[in-house]
C-alpha cells in the first residue's frame, strides 16, 4: 500500500489541481491580509487569541476559519474518487495486483493525507497573514489547545471527505460526488434527515420531537462548526454535557472507519467494467 501512495502522490505533485487547492486556500486566508499594506488597520487594536472568533487566524483572514479546511477537502475527495477511473487507470492497476483491498485502502489514506496538507496550508498562509497586519496577540490559547483544535478540524475535514469519497467509488459519477459535497456542506442532508422525521413523528404521534432535538447537538454539521469557534468554545463543555471535542471524536471517528471499511469492502467486490 506505501508503494501505491506514494505513487498518487507523485503524480499529485505533477498535477496542476493541488496548487489551483492552496492558491484558493492562500486566496481565502492571506489575501485580505496582504491588502492592510495598501490600507493599514487601526492602530492599537489586537487580536484576542489566535483560534477563536476574534482570534489572529480568523481576523488576519478577515473571517476565514478552519472551517474552509473541511469546505475544501470533500471537493478533492470528489475528483480523487474518479481520478483512476475515468482514463481507465485502475483496471490496469489492479490487473497487476493480488488483491484489490490495498488499492482502495490507499485511496483512503491519501484523502486523509491530502486534508491534512489543506489544515497545514491553511495554519501557514494565516499565520503569514497575522505577520503581515502587525497586529499584537493577546491571551494566546497554550500550545496543546492549539494542537487539539488543529486536530479536530482535521478530522472535521476527513469525515465528509471520505463520505465524498465513498459516494464518488460507488458511483463513479464526479458530479453525484461534488453534489453530494455540496449538500453535505450546507447542512441539507442532515437538515433533511431530520425534518423528515420530525414529520414522521408529527403524523403518527410519535413524541420524537425532544429527542431529535437533542441529537441534532451531535450531527457532524453542528460539530465542526462549533471546532470553527476556537479551542476555548471547541473544550468548553455545552448543554449536550460534552465538549464539542468529545462529540466530534464520539461521531467522526466511528464515520470514518465506517466510510474506510464500507468502501474498501463494496470496492474489493465489485465489477471495474
Amino acid at each position: 500500500m506505501m508503494e501505491l501512495l506514494k505513487s498518487d502522490l507523485y503524480r499529485t505533485a505533477r498535477s496542476r489541481w493541488p496548487w489551483v487547492v492552496l492558491a484558493l486556500v492562500a486566496l481565502a486566508t492571506l489575501g485580505s491580509a496582504v491588502l492592510t499594506i495598501w490600507w493599514p488597520l487601526e492602530p492599537g487594536i489586537v487580536y484576542d487569541g489566535l483560534t477563536g472568533r476574534a482570534g489572529a487566524l480568523r481576523l488576519a483572514g478577515r473571517g476565514s476559519s478552519i472551517v474552509l479546511v473541511s469546505t475544501i477537502a470533500p471537493f478533492v475527495a470528489a475528483h480523487l474518487s474518479c481520478a483512476d477511473s475515468d482514463g481507465g487507470f485502475d483496471r490496469t492497476l489492479l490487473a497487476s495486483l493480488r488483491g484489490r483491498v490495498a488499492y482502495f485502502a490507499e485511496k483512503y489514506l491519501l484523502t486523509v493525507l491530502l486534508s491534512g496538507i489543506i489544515l497545514l496550508a491553511y495554519l501557514a498562509f494565516s499565520g503569514i497573514g497575522v505577520l503581515v497586519t502587525m497586529r499584537a496577540v493577546t491571551n494566546v490559547e497554550p500550545f496543546w489547545q492549539f494542537v487539539a483544535w488543529a486536530g479536530e478540524g482535521w478530522l472535521a475535514a476527513c469525515v465528509y471527505a471520505l463520505l465524498v469519497l465513498l459516494v464518488g467509488q460507488l458511483t463513479r459519477h464526479r458530479a453525484i460526488a461534488l453534489i453530494v459535497a455540496f449538500l453535505l456542506l450546507s447542512g441539507a442532508v442532515e437538515q433533511g434527515f431530520f425534518s423528515f422525521l420530525l414529520l414522521v413523528s408529527d403524523a403518527f404521534g410519535l413524541g420524537w420531537a425532544p429527542a431529535l432535538e437533542a441529537a441534532i447537538a451531535w450531527m457532524p454539521y453542528v460539530t465542526i462548526a462549533a471546532v470553527g469557534n476556537g479551542a476555548a468554545d471547541m473544550l468548553a463543555v455545552d448543554a449536550t454535557g460534552f465538549a464539542p471535542a468529545v462529540r466530534v471524536l464520539i461521531v467522526c471517528v466511528p464515520l470514518c472507519l465506517a466510510c474506510v471499511g464500507l468502501g474498501t469492502l463494496v470496492g474489493t467486490r465489485r465489477d471495474l467494467a
